[in-house]
């Protein structure tokens, strides 16, 4: 048995030692989080620094920052708005899962104005408003590519929260759905964001946020998009066979009624499930179904949250191969890697773990070591926590 984990093969990775992880006891939500993202102290600094001068916070010295950031992580002092502010731009987690305490209730009378406002502020919202928030979508989806969830999911959140309680207070009907359109869009953007950064429960309630909008504007394919993304949730907390039900129910609603470019990704998503339980015959079926779906024109401007060109689906199944212990899928995965936008920093990371785990299949034991380390250092540089995790389990890999 050739295991990664030998001398001189898996613990370069981390060349200081143990991983993050492995440090001793953690305090409180906070310091957890930041032991999630494998992040020292300097480096949260430094990332805090990034989001304070781009909203406009001035902050002290590294040493000061780092007495306060010890006392917010330890539980002596409770951070005041600006600095949850600022843990809220940097991790992309929300208030709960930074074990921060809840605000103040407003008080009746204050109630009765808010809503007041708020009826006003819906009933002024034009078509031209709509679209210019889906173009905000748009725009954070493309930042999202490169800089990662922790960057750009506050942002999103805030925007959601907006749009939101725009629709809760429109009467107007045309308007709502339009807007409901957008909100299943973000809130499934939100969900995929939110698993990046490891916060499953938060992902979880995006995605039925996301599919609540897209009932309400009878939108199949932007309902089946959003239950498909939800199955990767079920997939990472293993529950593989709700998955596979949650992506059929998916291609039932979308049947007939959605483009061939959402049908072939839903089998794609298919047959990831399937290769997550080692179901190879099922496996290779949902690939076959998802090449012959995939039209010749993957561009569709009616589906901006779809991303299947050939090289894309060329990793999916090199992602499904590996699972199921098939060498060939280096073939797929090498391939796909030639032809990968370098702006897709994400699914680079997503794709070297998948090739330095079919590396692994296959004895070469330095070659994946090569992609594992770099896939390592681009999840660092997006603050993707789910890329890191997938990286470090592949250390607990032995092939013959």
């Amino acid at each position: 048995m050739a295991v990664l984990t030998a001398p001189g093969s898996w613990g370069m990775l981390y060349p200081g030692g143990d991983p993050p992880e492995a440090s001793a006891g953690v305090s409180t939500k906070l310091q957890a989080v930041r032991h999630q993202f494998g992040w020292s102290q300097a480096r949260l600094i430094a990332e805090l620094r990034v989001r304070a001068r781009a909203v406009g916070i001035e902050l002290g010295s590294d040493a000061s920052l780092k007495t306060e950031i010890s006392r917010h992580e330890n539980g002596r002092v409770e951070p005041e708005a600006d600095w949850r502010r600022l843990y809220r731009l940097v991790y992309g987690r929300t208030d709960e899962e930074l074990g921060f305490h809840a605000t103040q209730p407003e008080t009746r009378g204050e109630a009765a104005e808010e809503l007041t406002a708020r009826l006003a502020a819906s009933r002024g919202l034009s078509p031209g408003d709509v679209r210019l928030m889906q173009r905000q979508v748009d725009q954070i989806r493309r930042l999202d590519r490169q800089l990662g969830g922790p960057a750009v999911l506050e942002q999103l959140r805030a925007l959601i929260s907006t749009m939101t309680e725009l629709m809760a207070y429109s009467l107007r009907p045309q308007v709502r759905e339009s807007l409901a359109a957008v909100v299943a869009d973000a809130g499934a953007l939100a969900g995929w964001q939110a698993l990046d950064i490891g916060a499953v429960g938060q992902a979880w309630r995006h995605y039925e946020l996301a599919k609540s909008a897209a009932r309400e504007v009878g939108n199949a394919a932007l309902l089946a998009h959003a239950m498909g993304e939800q199955s990767v949730a079920l997939l990472d907390l293993g529950q593989v066979p709700m998955a596979v039900d949650l992506i059929r129910e998916a291609q039932a609603i979308a049947d007939g009624r959605g483009p061939r470019l959402l049908g072939a990704w839903l089998h794609a998503a298919e047959a990831e499930a399937h290769a997550s339980c080692g179901n190879d015959g099922d496996c290779r079926h949902a690939l076959d179904a998802a090449t012959a779906m995939l039209p010749p024109d993957t561009s569709d401007p009616a589906l901006p949250y779809i991303f299947l060109s050939e090289p894309h689906l060329a990793r999916w199944r090199g992602n499904c191969f590996a699972k199921i212990g098939d060498g060939t899928a280096i073939d797929d995965l090498t391939a796909a890697l030639r032809g990968m936008d370098s702006s897709f920093v994400r699914a680079e990371a997503s794709l070297r773990c998948d090739l330095a785990h079919a590396l692994i299949i296959c004895g070469e034991l330095d070659e994946a070591q090569r992609h594992a380390r770099k896939a390592r250092q681009l999840a660092m540089r997006i603050g993707s926590v789910r890329q890191r995790r997938r990286i470090e389990r592949l250390a607990s890999i032995s092939v013959s």
